[in-house]
């Protein structure tokens, strides 16, 4: 009656590596004034590991900034450009400190971007494995792989909840101006409809006299 008691002890237990991995690809942001370039370091220790990284843009503009990948050797290994948002998969390319460079070259806005940089760690082989433990392993896959896609669903959902509030802030913003714009024109017509008729009837009275 083992059987059971090692399928909730897997299960629990990776259930924390779920919750650790999270915690290590927590939602950072960075913002970007117009024209400039922040960039991000990460520093891969072991070479057989993977980077995730994902990113967008919340709020700014049209949007739309460049990415950029660079390995430790110093070549470009992955980029966008123009781009609203982004998630890469960074195979090995080596031990050392890889760069995620953020450029806002579009408009004059300043850009809100929210970014999450983490370590997947390769699989380390087992050379015997309890044939017990198989389920529970496979159960574990299956909550990590639902886990990935429901805060992938969670971030895209936010990031357009941002966008969304942004535009009917710039739309507010525009409103009021046009508001403004056209008391003024109205003012303006009024006051040139009052100093018309009073050009009327003075050049008439002069007629009379």
């Amino acid at each position: 009656m083992l059987y059971p008691i090692v399928f909730l002890v897997g299960l629990l237990s990776g259930l924390a590596a779920v919750s650790a991995d999270f915690s290590t690809r927590t939602p950072m942001s960075v913002m970007l004034p117009a024209f400039s370039r922040e960039c991000v370091y990460f520093d891969l220790k072991e070479g057989e590991d993977h980077i995730l990284m994902s990113y967008q843009v919340l709020t700014g503009g049209n949007f739309e900034i460049d990415f950029e990948i660079t390995a430790p050797a110093g070549n470009v290994i992955g980029s966008d450009t123009r781009s609203k948002y982004g998630d890469f998969h960074v195979f090995s390319w080596g031990s050392g400190e890889y760069s995620f460079c953020f450029t806002n070259s579009y408009g004059t806005a300043l850009k809100k971007v929210e970014f999450t940089l983490g370590l997947q760690e390769q699989e380390r082989k087992v050379e015997k494995e309890d044939p017990e433990d198989i389920l529970a392993l496979n159960s574990i896959d299956e909550i990590n792989r639902n886990f990935d896609h429901i805060s992938k669903i969670m971030a895209y959902l936010r990031a357009r909840e941002w966008r969304n509030m942004s535009t009917v802030k710039s739309t507010e913003s525009r409103l009021v101006w046009l508001s403004v714009l056209t008391a003024l024109v109205m003012v303006g017509v009024s006051a040139g409809q009052s100093i018309m008729v009073q050009f009327f009837f003075k050049d008439r009275h002069r007629n009379y006299v």
